[in-house]
């Protein structure tokens, strides 16, 4: 099967409305079964991967990794974690790319505390970009809004999306100013993109995403950079999530163990290798100009899946919980270390 023909929902078939994702939840569903009866063997299987921007189809593709797959692997784009969260639900996405820190909101949003239950989602895997020139997120402020400090945000609009890192960052900061959400003017938009659009378009004081987002109105002079992830305890980058049942299917359970070996070596390997590759990508498909599209790859060559199973990194998802209840961010403080599943642990990261 040719390259194409696997990439079902490629770059230049993007599912842009939610709502059509959703409409595939029920076809999707009715395979399940049928896919899953084949004790661990992948072929036949169906695997799909939700994934925010339309580059990442397009990266997986470029990359050759993905040539000989054994598997149907479809790539729907589904902007914003929100909307990643929806389609999981409904079935329509076997795994989604959001927020490290989305399953955990997800659990401390619900009603039952995990000690009586499962997750209904977890966390399997996570891309960090350590070491980045541009940390991301970030909270960036407009000058004219006088807000020199995190405390001085009291009263003043903050643009942000829910569910992921940015939502994290954005919680996590509020707590550390000793704010909650009441004590601000929240803006909350569908995904990052729209939140750092507002913010450049003068609508927000501030905003909390990513430095390559807002890079004209900081080299304009108009706006600065407060404080990043690094300094406020957000790993960011990416996480991903899947529900139990898809686990539960041998075969798909197969394809993803196998999708995931694949997907680590693009990022170490790849990724770094290839900036003319990358930068064509994201200038091509994202129509970013050049000197952002620099900006994106000096910051994703660092990028890097990580164990979610890790104790200090479950210690510090906690925390994040802690102030986004604090801050008024989520309905409870939780335990939610079981939505850190550890399940491809041993294939992301190699032993050391």
């Amino acid at each position: 099967m040719s390259v194409p023909a696997r990439f079902a929902a490629r770059a230049g078939r993007r599912l842009a409305a939610l709502t059509a994702v959703l409409a595939l939840g029920a076809g999707l569903s009715a395979c399940s079964s049928a896919e899953g009866a084949n004790n661990g063997d992948p072929n036949n299987v169906t695997l799909t991967f939700g994934f925010q921007t339309a580059d990442y189809p397009a990266l997986l593709e470029a990359s050759g990794l993905f040539e000989d797959l054994p598997y149907t692997l479809e790539t729907p784009v589904i902007a914003g974690p929100a909307a990643q969260i929806s389609a999981l639900y409904s079935k329509a996405t076997d795994f989604g790319l959001v927020g490290e820190n989305t399953a955990a909101f997800e659990a401390a949003n619900a009603e039952n505390d995990l000690g009586n239950a499962d997750p209904k989602i977890y966390t399997i895997a996570g891309l960090a970009y350590e070491g980045t020139p541009y940390p991301a997120p970030a909270l960036f402020v407009k000058k004219s809004a006088g807000i020199s400090k995190i405390e001085e945000l009291r009263g003043h609009t903050v643009a942000y999306n829910f569910g992921g890192n940015i939502y994290a960052g954005y919680v996590k900061i509020l707590a550390d100013a000793g704010l909650t959400v009441d004590d601000i003017e929240p803006v909350q938009l569908p995904d990052n993109q729209a939140a750092a659009a507002a913010f450049a378009a003068g609508q927000v004081d501030a905003v909390v995403t990513s430095y390559s987002h807002v890079a004209k109105a900081i080299e304009s002079g108009d706006a600065v950079q407060l404080t990043t992830n690094e300094e406020f305890g957000v790993k960011g980058g990416a996480g991903f999530i899947t529900r139990p049942d898809v686990l539960a299917d041998a075969g798909k359970l197969a394809a993803a163990e196998d999708f995931f070996a694949r997907f680590s070596k693009l990022w170490s390997e790849w990724y770094p290798a290839h900036e003319a590759e990358v930068t064509g990508i994201l200038q091509d498909v994202l129509k970013q100009a050049p000197d952002i599209a620099k900006i994106n790859f000096e910051n994703g060559k660092h990028g890097r899946l990580y164990r979610v199973g890790d104790p200090e990194f479950i210690a510090s998802q906690q925390n994040i919980v802690k102030a986004a209840y604090a801050a008024g961010g989520v309905k409870h403080d939780y335990d939610i270390a079981k939505v850190f599943n550890p399940v491809f642990d041993h294939i992301t990261v190699s032993d050391q």
